[in-house]
């Protein structure tokens, strides 16, 4: 890869990010009711079911990853590593779409919470169906943001795949 083939992939990504940002804060900020702005608010709120089922997974990754370098840490006599936690760049995933691949964002404190349930299932504090409840529950905070109610309707239902047998996440969105 050449250096300007590197400098453009990162503002590519950057750019990517900055528009999942905007169009996410456009979209809670959309006042009215009309049929484009429901569809707008449902895109939004399927592309954060997304959103949340992998940044659980990656919080449950992250405990697994970090379990094992804390033993190597005291094994070879040094420092333990600092615990995972939620980045800025956790808010920022990569969906599927009709179109291809888009990111999508959620805010860092609907992250945190999210990547936290995912790193206490990982240490068995808390099981399948409470990861889901809480999960719904912080859902219904970002239904909330985007005026969901407004439709009687909640596609923002995370982590299904913790209630099926052996399935997978579904990252298609559209």
């Amino acid at each position: 890869m050449s250096w300007f083939d590197w400098v453009h992939s990162g503002d590519t990504e950057a750019g990517k990010k900055s528009s999942a940002r905007k169009t996410f804060e456009q979209t809670v900020a959309l006042d009215g009711d009309s049929r484009e702005m429901r569809a707008l608010r449902i895109r939004q709120a399927v592309r954060i079911r997304v959103v949340m089922d992998k940044v659980f997974v990656a919080g449950t990754k992250s405990w697994a990853g970090y379990e094992e370098s804390r033993m190597i840490a005291i094994a070879g006599g040094e420092d333990v590593p600092p615990a995972p936690a939620a980045t800025e760049d956790t808010c920022y995933q990569t969906v599927n779409t009709v179109n291809g691949q888009t990111m999508a964002y959620i805010p860092i404190e609907f992250a945190a919470q999210v990547f936290e349930l995912g790193v206490r299932y990982q240490k068995g504090e808390i099981d399948g169906l409470l990861a889901v409840n809480s999960c719904q529950d912080i859902a219904n905070d970002l239904g909330d943001l985007l005026k969901l109610d407004l439709y009687a309707v909640q596609p923002i239902l995370p982590l299904n795949f913790l209630l099926e047998q052996n399935s997978e996440i579904d990252d298609n969105v559209d």
